[in-house]
């Protein structure tokens, strides 16, 4: 009889002690597809020049990340020799971003893979040393091509 009293205290307490777990929400899952949000640095809307450019195109807004890259393997060796890149896509796997650079050539891009510290694939499709030429292609590619209105300007970190 004690012992059964002694079980029956254990299993009350436990009962009493248990609380009821709370479950937190699935995440989202991930796409392969372009993740141009995706990084550990906020992106920025800038109004100000950053190179030795100036003018009324180096004055538009538009998103800007300043990072440190590097040509993805594979790539021209000279790709990452720039100062500022004109952003197509981001890809969190080597394969997607693969997948858009042809996508991109077959409309008469030159496309490029660049990978960034966090080891994001930056797709670009022009380079230049000064903004002021950067910022006036990228406003042509997006006039040009809708589709690629989320074309954005990366910056090498020095």
């Amino acid at each position: 009889m004690k012992v059964l009293s002694i079980l029956l205290v254990l299993v009350v307490l436990l009962a009493v002690s248990c609380k009821t777990q709370k479950i937190a929400p699935k995440p989202e899952p991930v796409k392969s597809e372009s993740m141009n949000s995706e990084s550990s640095k906020p992106e920025t809307t800038v109004a100000k020049s950053y190179g030795n450019g100036s003018g009324s195109s180096a004055s538009t807004s538009g998103k800007l990340k300043e990072e440190r890259i590097t040509a993805a393997k594979g790539e021209a060796s000279d790709l990452g020799s720039k100062r500022f890149y004109i952003i197509m896509g981001s890809f969190k796997f080597y394969e997607g971003a693969q997948k858009f650079k042809k996508q991109l050539a077959a409309e008469d891009f030159f496309p490029g893979i660049l990978v960034n510290e966090t080891g994001l694939y930056r797709v670009c499709v022009n380079s230049y040393d000064d903004e002021t030429s950067a910022r006036t292609k990228l406003g042509e590619i997006r006039q040009q091509f809708p589709k690629y209105g989320d074309a954005w300007l990366l910056i090498k970190k020095q």
